[in-house]
């Protein structure tokens, strides 16, 4: 990472083979000052070992982290590179300065489009819409189907849209009807999931931990479960509609290997 502060400019990485912060600096007093006002566990500085930084030193990576906590803690004004000028001089806000109208039309990105599903939906099939929601542990939820409704004892939410509705529209809806927990979307499943009347496909989901409820009138669950991947496999398994047990199982291990890769 690159920190620049009212005392100095670092650079801070770990080298290949090492288990520790090596900070390199452009200006040994950087280095010095760093050491003196917010780091003392910083490591001798080592000169010339480097060819874009000739100064460095190094530091475990805890003492760095509270180094950084002390340095936003300090910080009580409200023009940067006023401070550096301040503190360093002039002609270090002016370099400062350059840094910082280099990345002014810096453009900004579009945002990241969810893949779309390209397979079509087969003749005489409806779509329906669904979400694998993860809590920040890696549990997932599940909702029970009340009077295990054709056959299904534990399930995902899902449902099929309402007139105008986008796929992401009704999964998130269909998520907080169906388990009352507020998602988010950060990912689809790619795949085309065949249960007994739908073809399903299902949206990754973040959700808040702890969250999920039943509502009194809600017509369609009876209780909504976080459970480890284990658990889950488990809960799906007692599900006696043999179609969507397949499915169901089959879209928890696509799930599970897309958000242990990710």
């Amino acid at each position: 990472m690159w920190l620049f502060t009212t005392i100095g400019f670092f650079s801070a990485v770990q080298k290949p083979g090492t288990d520790f912060i090596t900070i390199r600096a452009r200006v040994r007093n950087d280095l010095d000052n760093l050491r003196e006002k917010y780091l003392p566990d910083l490591s001798p500085t080592i000169a010339k070992a480097g060819t874009d930084y000739p100064w460095r030193a190094t530091v475990s990576h805890v003492k760095f982290a509270e180094a950084l906590s002390k340095i936003a803690l300090d910080i009580d004004y409200d023009n940067f590179k006023d401070a550096v000028a301040k503190h360093q001089g002039k002609s270090r806000a002016h370099r400062y300065g350059k840094v910082w109208s280099a990345l002014y039309d810096m453009p900004e990105e579009e945002p990241k489009k969810l893949l779309n599903w390209s397979n079509p939906v087969p003749a005489g099939k409806k779509v329906a819409y669904g979400g694998v929601v993860f809590d920040s542990k890696g549990n997932v939820l599940l909702r029970e189907p009340k009077n295990h409704y054709d056959g299904y004892v534990w399930t995902f939410p899902k449902g099929r849209p309402d007139p105008g509705e986008t796929p992401e529209q009704t999964a998130l809806r269909e998520v907080k009807e169906e388990t009352g927990v507020d998602a988010t979307i950060v990912g689809i499943l790619p795949g085309d999931y065949v249960g007994g009347t739908t073809i399903n496909r299902y949206f990754i989901m973040r959700g808040p931990d702890g969250s999920g409820f039943v509502a009194e009138d809600d017509p369609e669950t009876a209780a909504v479960k976080w459970v480890s991947g284990d658990e889950a496999t488990q809960y799906l398994e007692k599900t006696t509609n043999t179609t969507g047990r397949k499915r169901d199982l089959n879209v928890l291990t696509d799930a599970m290997k897309l958000v242990v890769r990710g």
